[in-house]
């Protein structure tokens, strides 16, 4: 029976275990297959001009500050021809925002866009007349290798050694456990039939219940698990700050903004933010986490996000009546970027870059038990959101390029939310939670503890 019970907790914990790595790897790999079949590349818009010598000369600039600076001849809808300077090419939307980063920082360029090209661009000479000297001085830009994702090789399991068969297997009678052994210290001649069934059903019970090692929903000291965090949300804003940047191709203006009260509050955030935590207990009280992972409002632009945080329990009640009562504290940062289009109530079309940072502060009471946990709360929450908006089409009149510059808050700092854990097995867990008022958020989870 020993045996039996030893090779059904072998076999759930190797199904465990797989499921696990599976989800890990596609949670990884599968963005890389993709991003792999469909290859981007990203340029840095940062300059036009009507004129072909001053496109040359701007270029040239760039050159002698380090950049790859290509200048290009192209048609702009509803405004004819325009020589644009682009620096790139770059292999990734992240490396893309952190040389435009660089190029605001160093104040080379007042107007930075990033645009994205199914093919890598360069001087059109059938358009274009330059001086051969600029030809021969533009650099040549290699095309960035596709990588092919690692696959990880599968774990080798090593099955473990049987155990042993108790000494006492040969004696027709029942052996008692080793309880019974420091009670009793001679067997009794005749075997018991009730007695040993009552004391071997008690072990079983206590092998199987699934009470948490640690106080409240916290991890037990030096315990960890790994969960795979799945968010959908929409963040009501404010508006705090707008300035417009306009420029016709040779000058470029910006100017602060003024909104009437009512325009404040027409700019929501939604996106989907899919994670991967890592949990650790300090000690029974107290645990860390990390968390890792990508934002999105669409699967084709997906931007870097990350944070972590730790988790106080206060108090829990041992027995009785309000046996697993607790009540525990919670604090987390987290951090990304965000990147898509939209078309807006008057039909325009615009681009919107994000990067957004928030802090949040959780109180909450809960009941924890052996199969499951539910708990409320409240949440002290403050958001903070720095965005672009260039407009893509119906430029006005004489530009070329239109984009506001938008500083944004949360519009409610306090709001409530609640949650409810179930235990599958020993060691995974399903989590459910939501928030609302200071943000409209829904949070699914799985976690496997180690």
């Amino acid at each position: 029976m020993l045996y039996i019970r030893s090779v059904a907790r072998e076999f759930s914990f190797r199904i465990h275990l797989w499921l696990m790595l599976s989800m890990i790897f596609l949670m990884f790999c599968t963005p890389n297959v993709v991003s792999s079949a469909e290859k981007y590349y990203y340029y840095l818009h940062i300059s036009s001009f009507r004129l072909e010598k001053k496109a040359v000369k701007n270029a040239e600039r760039m050159r002698n500050q380090g950049y790859d600076a290509i200048p290009r001849r192209e048609r702009v809808p509803n405004k004819g021809y325009w020589y644009r300077v682009y620096i790139g090419p770059f292999s990734s939307l992240q490396e893309a925002r952190l040389k435009r980063k660089e190029l605001r920082r160093k104040k080379l360029a007042e107007y930075v866009a990033i645009h994205k090209k199914e093919s890598l661009i360069s001087v059109d000479l059938e358009e274009r007349k330059a001086p051969i000297e600029m030809e021969k001085a533009a650099p040549k830009v290699s095309v960035p290798r596709e990588v092919t994702p690692a696959v990880p090789e599968e774990p080798v399991e090593v099955p473990p050694a049987p155990e042993k068969p108790p000494a006492a297997k040969e004696v027709p009678t029942p052996v008692p456990s080793m309880e019974e052994r420091e009670e009793v210290k001679a067997p009794p001649p005749i075997a018991p039939t009730r007695p040993p069934a009552r004391i071997s059903a008690k072990p079983p019970r206590k092998a199987v219940e699934m009470a948490p090692k640690g106080s409240g929903r916290n991890m037990g000291r030096g315990d960890f698990s790994l969960g795979l965090r799945h968010t959908f949300r929409e963040v009501q804003t404010e508006l705090t700050k707008r300035r417009r940047i306009t420029s016709d191709g040779t000058t470029t203006s910006i100017e602060n903004v003024s909104l009437k009260s009512e325009e404040k509050d027409d700019f929501p955030t939604k996106l989907h933010m899919d994670s991967l935590r890592i949990r650790f207990g300090l000690t029974d009280y107290l645990e860390v986490f990390a968390d890792i992972g990508g934002a999105y409002r669409e699967l084709s632009n997906l931007g870097f996000a990350y944070g972590g945080g730790l988790r106080l329990n206060l108090f829990q009640v041992k027995g009785g009546r309000f046996r697993g009562f607790y009540g525990g504290l919670q604090g987390e940062y987290l951090g990304g970027g965000l990147e898509y289009e939209y078309s807006s109530v008057t039909g325009n079309k615009w681009k919107k870059e994000t990067d957004w940072e928030e802090f949040v502060a959780k109180g909450e009471l809960g009941v924890a038990r052996s199969r499951f946990t539910a708990y409320i709360g409240a949440v002290y929450f403050h958001y903070r959101e720095d965005t672009e908006r260039e407009l893509l089409e119906n430029l006005p009149a004489s530009l070329t390029s239109f984009v506001f510059q938008d500083d944004l808050e949360e519009k409610e700092s306090f709001g409530a939310y609640g949650g409810v854990i179930i235990h599958l097995t020993p060691a995974v867990l399903v989590n459910i939670e939501g928030q609302v008022i200071s943000q409209e958020s829904i949070l699914g989870a799985i976690e496997y503890h180690f």
